[in-house]
């Protein structure tokens, strides 16, 4: 058996040959040629294509609704006033990005927003201050679009003839967020199982390295570990990641975490308790166990301080 903490993602030199990634495959090119084909799209550019091929194979990863997120991305661009020219990169990323588990079942007001937000003038903006590296434009377009998003569908419109009270409304918000939190560990624990089974089958660091990006698209390494140490815990335990956060569980997970204080938390949290990562940090704390993060800020301040 190996060590999840052996793993550093070691890479391989950058002059490596170009990996053709999972998705560059004729069967996802063709599928998303069909959804181009049914919504009169223009035709897509290279890079439309890399991004919408992910999208479909990455849905299928975590078993989510790949074509249904590259449809609602073509009709908030393509059906929003003043969008049509952007119809490419680094704009059609940015647009997939908001069109996942925040906004589900709001399609038509998400559509709606976009006929609000200019993306190319957001661009076009980015440029004119002169402060933005080429290199930071796809990361920081993306923020932009998702606040813009978000303050323009928030807080979640209400049916007029509500009547719900506003501790009722309360804990609906909190159901559905709970709902979402236990979509996201389940696919991460899904996830996790898989690079698990990848890392049985390929002991070697480097090469599992490139296993991961090529098949999975990850190249944070403590990702990677994270996923499979929680995986390998708690992948077959229910009662515990269906009633934790993705953080209380790598928290769990923890080498920092003691083998009796991690039997405690299972516990509660088995019986229903809510138990959150910074309780667990906290209990680890008052035993005296230094945790990783704490680890490595002692030795900043060290080195700052000589």
């Amino acid at each position: 058996m190996y060590d999840e903490d052996d793993y550093e993602g070691d890479v391989a030199p950058e002059t490596r040959e170009p990996v053709k990634n999972k998705w560059h495959t004729d069967e996802l090119a063709n599928e998303v040629r069909e959804i181009l084909a049914a919504l009169e799209a223009p035709p897509a550019d290279g890079e439309v294509m890399d991004t919408f091929q992910r999208t479909i194979f990455r849905g299928r990863q975590f078993g989510v609704d790949g074509r249904g997120r590259v449809v609602l991305t073509c009709r908030c661009i393509l059906e929003s006033e003043g969008n049509e020219d952007a119809f490419r990169e680094p704009f059609v990323s940015a647009v997939a990005g908001v069109c996942g588990d925040e906004f589900a079942g709001r399609e038509l007001e998400l559509i709606e927003a976009f006929d609000r937000i200019n993306l190319v003038g957001i661009f076009e903006t980015m440029r004119a201050l002169e402060y933005f590296r080429l290199s930071d434009v796809p990361s920081v377009v993306s923020a932009v679009v998702r606040n813009k998003v978000r303050r323009l569908l928030s807080p979640p419109s209400l049916p007029a003839a509500s009547k719900k009270g506003r501790q009722e409304r309360k804990e609906e918000a909190k159901r559905e967020r709970r709902a979402l939190i236990s979509r996201v560990v389940e696919r991460k624990i899904e996830l996790g199982r898989k690079l698990a089974a990848l890392r049985d089958a390929i002991p070697g660091n480097k090469q599992f390295g490139w296993a991961v990006r090529k098949q999975f698209d990850i190249d944070d390494s403590s990702d990677v570990t994270e996923m499979m140490r929680v995986a390998r815990l708690y992948g077959d335990r229910p009662e515990i990641f269906c009633n934790a956060s993705w953080h209380a569980l790598t928290e769990l997970a923890s080498s920092a975490t003691s083998e009796g204080e991690r039997r405690k938390f299972e516990t509660r949290i088995s019986a229903g308790e809510r138990v959150n990562g910074a309780e667990i940090i906290r209990a680890r704390a008052t035993i005296g166990v230094r945790t990783p993060r704490s680890a490595r800020d002692e030795r900043a301040n060290h080195i700052g301080g000589s």
